[in-house]
């Protein structure tokens, strides 16, 4: 969930995430959020354990949903345009990425989602 879907600089961006654990994790994984341009710029960001470090992805049973929310602030200086939310995982040791799929379960580039566009205007 994005709310709200249009933005001024400066503004924050409010997102809900909802995870599913395939399998057991070993690894603690982070969380990225990015707010980004069409060239892949980040304009805005939240890298942070699930649920504000409460519940590591160590501890997630497999078909169990997670709900984990974010506040991403957008830089002051963003111009005007249209932005995309990318979110994924990595493992904070190595800096690795999570590999990420789709609902058919086919790899996603750069392993990570991208979610819907917010405008920012002026």
């Amino acid at each position: 969930d994005l709310t709200p879907s249009a933005l001024r600089p400066g503004e924050q961006l409010d997102l809900t995430l909802y995870w599913r654990a395939e399998a057991r994790m070993a690894t603690p994984y982070k969380v990225f959020t990015h707010i980004i341009d069409g060239a892949d710029r980040v304009w805005g960001q939240q890298d942070a354990e699930p649920m504000g470090g409460t519940y590591p992805t160590t501890g997630w049973l497999p078909g169990e949903v997670v709900v984990d929310t974010y506040q991403l602030p957008l830089d002051a200086d963003a111009p005007e345009g249209e932005y995309y939310i990318e979110v994924g995982m990595y493992d904070p040791t190595t800096l690795v990425r999570l590999a990420a799929m789709d609902v058919d379960g086919t790899h996603l580039d750069h392993d990570r989602i991208l979610l819907g566009a917010v405008h920012v205007s002026p």
